[in-house]
């Protein structure tokens, strides 16, 4: 390498180029170091009018007046103190009254009547909703009243199978009440008694007496029919208890009354769950 060619790798060329430093966009090294010797500044936020506006009405409305204010002057000749409630008994308002800037176009009276609009909504709705609540706890209650009774008729049907075999092992030939036994039981009975009544009325000394016992058996009849089937299951494991030491939900037939009142929860379906 000759003398007169610089070595392009040394520290002299490297500085040549630094200052000549000329590639787009940087510009020269002055501009450069012009430009970071300026220190950066924040550009002040654009407040729109409006925000303006708020900012020096707040700022008005938390200032407290002054004796400068003509109002407060005069009301100070007449005797007021700041604090004090105006009128003769100094309980008056203390605070000026307050003002409501309207910055929208809506007419007088708009906003009055979207609030009245809003709150008969409002009362509709809580309405709506308790009438939907109303027919929700009825239906609940509907559905609860079926499934109760179904669950009454099929223990009924149960006790009366019971109540049919002990009564039938004591060597009961009718039951104590009709809705004691099955229906299938007492319409087998009612065919004989149709036959007997048959028989009895073909005899005429008899039909006095038989038109009497036909009139108590009617009474008899309709007084089980005021009964509803919770009421006949209710009468009638009362009866097996008491009478058999039986209970239906358990399924056993206890020794005395004291082994049944320790061992049996209680003579309902609900205290045997």
């Amino acid at each position: 390498m000759s003398s007169d060619e610089e070595d392009y790798m040394s520290d002299a060329f490297l500085k040549a180029l630094e200052k000549n430093d000329t590639r787009p966009g940087l510009g020269s090294k002055k501009t450069q170091d012009k430009a970071l010797s300026k220190p950066n500044k924040v550009a002040n936020p654009i407040i729109g009018k409006k925000k303006l506006e708020m900012m020096h009405r707040e700022k008005g409305l938390q200032t407290s007046l002054s004796s400068d204010n003509k109002g407060f002057a005069l009301l100070q000749k007449m005797g007021y103190k700041p604090g004090m409630g105006i009128g003769k008994q100094e309980k008056g308002r203390v605070d000026p009254v307050s003002i409501e800037v309207k910055a929208d176009r809506g007419g007088l009276g708009r906003d009055t009547e979207r609030k009245r609009k809003v709150a008969e909504m409002d009362r509709w709705r809580a309405k709506r909703q308790k009438t939907e609540e109303t027919r929700t706890s009825s239906f609940l209650h509907r559905m609860s009243d079926r499934y109760s009774e179904r669950n009454a008729e099929r223990d009924l049907r149960t006790a009366q199978k019971a109540c049919l075999q002990l009564d039938q092992q004591e060597g009961l030939a009718e039951p104590n009440e009709d809705f004691f036994w099955p229906q299938s039981c007492l319409a087998t009975r009612s065919g004989d008694e149709d036959q007997e009544e048959e028989e009895t009325m073909n005899d005429p000394c008899s039909r006095v007496t038989a038109s009497h016992d036909d009139e108590e058996e009617d009474e008899e009849l309709e007084s089980v029919t005021e009964f509803s089937d919770p009421e006949k299951l209710e009468i009638l494991t009362k009866y097996l208890r008491n009478t058999y030491k039986f209970c239906i939900w358990c399924g056993t037939r206890y020794d005395n009354a004291q082994d049944l009142d320790a061992s049996c929860p209680g003579n309902s379906a609900s205290s045997h769950e």
